[in-house]
């Protein structure tokens, strides 16, 4: 684990890989930047993701009733509310220095090349990163996966509700790493 400052965590939707996070966010007890995605739901139907950053400003970042231009399965991704707030969060956490907190790293995220660049400026960056990854492979994603100063971890029914202590313990000794 040493040397280790970039931390993924990855599974299967619906696993509890925000909440694990936004656990994680609370026992640390620090100023960090950085953003998570929401379902928006109408009953039993999701319509869509909002992306707040850690302060809770936010905006719908897809929608099924978006036109897009760009598309993820049903749904139309704004890539200017993404930009917005979430690649203005992460280099928010760069400039103050602060663990960056990303929630994900998928393939609506990845659609914009704001977002890809201002990502691979945060893992090759000296802030401790703290986030969500799909699990699909992608250029983007195995080349995080790749470097020597990440670790990614499956989240699990059976580590789930001790895996937020876990990540609080991973990111404090990231903070460390001159």
């Amino acid at each position: 684990m040493a040397g280790v400052k970039n931390i993924f965590i990855t599974g299967r939707p619906g696993i509890g890989k925000t909440t694990a996070i936004l656990r994680t966010v609370e026992l640390l007890d620090l100023e960090v930047h950085g953003f998570t995605t929401r379902e928006i739901r109408q009953g039993r139907a999701r319509l869509g993701f909002r992306i707040e950053d850690m302060a809770g400003a936010g905006a719908v970042m897809a929608h099924v009733d978006f036109p897009g231009p760009v598309k993820v399965g049903k749904y139309g991704v704004d890539l200017a509310a993404l930009e917005a707030v979430g690649v203005a969060a992460l280099r928010r956490a760069v400039e103050c220095g602060t663990p960056a907190i990303i929630d994900e790293v998928g393939k609506m995220e990845l659609a914009s090349p704001a977002f890809a660049e201002t990502l691979m400026a945060v893992v090759a960056s000296q802030v401790p990163v703290l986030g969500t990854m799909h699990k699909r492979s992608d250029p983007t994603t195995r080349s995080i996966r790749g470097r020597e100063d990440t670790r990614v971890i499956e989240i699990t029914r059976s580590n789930r509700d001790e895996l937020p202590q876990r990540l609080a313990r991973m990111v404090e000794a990231a903070r460390r790493i001159p």
